[in-house]
């Protein structure tokens, strides 16, 4: 039996900006049903990354891949097995909420009765079936944050692209959506989640990634996380993570 493609795979990928060098060869490679956090200090390359593996942005060296088709020479093909949540939302306002979610249904080709299911299961998960029929401009940041969230579940792609897509999100919104995502991981999809919520992170995610100067600096399973805690080398994430980029001072001290 072949084994499934990796969902994303990162080769050498390189990205400057004049004579900043935001991200500096980086290999990555994400299995499908693998929920990965990507952290890291502001601007660690981060969000660079994302972009490369969108499409937004040409890497100026290296290669991406996503579900084994190549980013920069097969671009629309790419984008068929890709579900991506800029940082930074532009979106439709002229549409209504769902106008915009049947506008996504249509570009992902999904046929009617799977595209209503799905819509109106998403609708209910981030609790925007009264706004249905109300104008994006007319939505709060955190509604649009869910639509947006919402609009790349639509039709499970192979890999979903989140960056920092939690911000403003309450509690109970930020719960719905981490169950719903990690049933995406459960059915073969893949995550790579953006966030400096490192406390979710450390809850959800089932790897953790993190970028220092554009560079790897640490690729860590949630087994071998968990044996550094039980080992009492690191209480939580956040610890390894202010360890790992030389912030020990930030690491708060036990009184006896």
């Amino acid at each position: 039996m072949t084994a499934p493609s990796p969902a994303l795979v990162l080769k050498n990928l390189t990205k400057r900006y004049r004579r900043l060098v935001a991200v500096n060869q980086l290999d990555l490679s994400i299995a499908p049903g693998e929920f990965v956090a990507l952290i890291g200090p502001n601007g660690a390359g981060k969000s660079s990354t994302m972009g490369c593996v969108a499409g937004i942005t040409a890497p100026d060296e290296g290669s991406v891949h996503i579900n084994g088709v190549d980013v920069v020479a097969n671009p629309v093909e790419a984008r068929r097995h890709l579900g991506f949540v800029p940082q930074h939302l532009a979106m439709l306002d002229y549409l209504t909420g769902l106008e915009y979610l049947h506008f996504v249904a249509e570009l992902r080709e999904l046929k009617s009765a799977r595209r209503d299911t799905e819509i109106e299961e998403l609708l209910a998960i981030t609790e925007l079936e009264d706004a249905r029929h109300v104008v994006l401009k007319e939505y709060s940041g955190g509604m649009a944050r869910k639509l947006a969230i919402a609009s790349v579940l639509l039709g499970s792609p192979t890999l979903l692209v989140l960056d920092e897509s939690f911000v403003g999100l309450d509690p109970e919104s930020t719960a719905r959506l981490r169950t719903r995502l990690q049933r995406h991981c459960d059915q073969g999809g893949a995550i790579l989640l953006s966030s400096h919520i490192l406390d979710m992170l450390e809850r959800l995610c089932s790897r953790f990634v993190l970028l220092q100067g554009g560079e790897l600096v640490m690729d860590l399973s949630r087994s071998e996380l968990d044996r550094k805690m039980k080992d009492g080398e690191v209480n939580d994430l956040t610890e390894l993570y202010l360890k790992t980029t030389g912030k020990i001072d930030l690491i708060p001290t036990t009184t006896p």
